[in-house]
């Protein structure tokens, strides 16, 4: 069988190579443009395009996948399905129409839940404690395809986005297999409508949202640093400086200060917040390295009653 494969993060490449360890000849990978990225603003391929060139496969980067050059270049190459999994462009009917099997999509999420381009944080930012992967058949919507399987994978109360990302892209390599060994069986996929009225969408992340807010739970503001790492990383303000905090845990215990107040700053900063206060376990300050709490409180004193904002 033919494929053509479109994906464009370190999540995708677990995609790639399922697709040639179950035997198929991939004709094309199609990722998105290098990136100027970086202090350096140094220009970079994305890491399915690394991997494709290691396996001296043809890469395409369209700087739009709709326009008729693409569309016809698909065509001339008359794949027998496309696997898709976090290519970044929305993907035209003319291209859906192309393949004998159509495109198959891997989302990390059980679909109809969380469908968009933030699946995995935001599981974490709910307090999700089981998550998974998703194959559908592509259609014009946003992840709205029919299903054709799907694995679940427990959430650790220690996952933050990104090891929950590892994970994830570990368990597509055996939901995407099974969907590829259909294929080779001759197995009909019988894939199933979703049920639109248990969807729920995810949005883009902007930087901002990284900001703690502390009159929230202690467990909002736990999940809140645990679903933006590794981007764009939970932060406040300690006297005008940006405060990157990476690892949190509760008390148990509620003070009386107001929310964002350090308690305590001896041998561990605890803060208090609109429920229970918190001990950060990890954190760097502006101009410094990321360092365990009670290394950073030896060289920096902070006082208590300090506010956190």
């Amino acid at each position: 069988m033919r494929a053509i494969f479109m994906g464009t993060p370190a999540f995708a490449v677990h995609s790639l190579d399922t697709i040639i360890n179950k035997g198929v000849e991939v004709v094309l990978v199609i990722t998105q443009e290098d990136k100027k990225q970086g202090r350096k603003m140094k220009l970079e391929m994305s890491d399915v395009k690394k991997r494709a060139l290691e396996l001296n496969l043809e890469v395409y980067q369209p700087h739009s996948v709709r326009s008729e050059e693409s569309v016809q270049k698909i065509k001339d190459l008359a794949p027998d399905f496309i696997v898709e999994t976090a290519y970044g462009q929305y993907i035209p009917k003319e291209i859906i129409d192309i393949p004998k099997y159509g495109i198959i999509n891997v989302h990390p999420s059980l679909l109809p839940k969380y469908r968009g381009a933030t699946p995995i944080n935001q599981a974490i930012l709910n307090g999700d404690t089981v998550t998974g992967v998703t194959t559908m058949q592509v259609d014009e919507g946003m992840d709205t395809g029919d299903i054709i399987l799907s694995d679940e994978i427990e959430i650790d109360a220690t996952d933050t986005a990104q090891t929950l990302s590892e994970k994830l892209a570990v368990l597509s390599e055996k939901t995407l297999g099974n969907t590829i060994n259909m294929l080779h069986l001759g197995i009909p996929l019988n894939a199933k409508p979703q049920d639109d009225s248990l969807a729920t969408n995810t949005t883009l992340i902007t930087k901002e949202m990284g900001h703690i807010d502390y009159t929230k739970s202690a467990d909002e503001i736990i999940n809140h640093i645990r679903g933006y790492q590794p981007w764009p990383c939970a932060y406040s303000f300690l006297n005008d400086k940006s405060l990157k905090i990476y690892s949190a845990v509760s008390t148990g215990i509620k003070s009386k200060q107001a929310p964002g107040t350090v308690v305590s700053s001896d041998k561990a900063l605890i803060v208090s917040t609109g429920t229970n206060d918190i001990i950060i376990n990890e954190l760097q300050l502006a101009g410094k390295n990321r360092m365990n709490t009670s290394d950073f409180l030896r060289g920096n004193k902070i006082e208590i009653g300090t506010v956190l904002k």
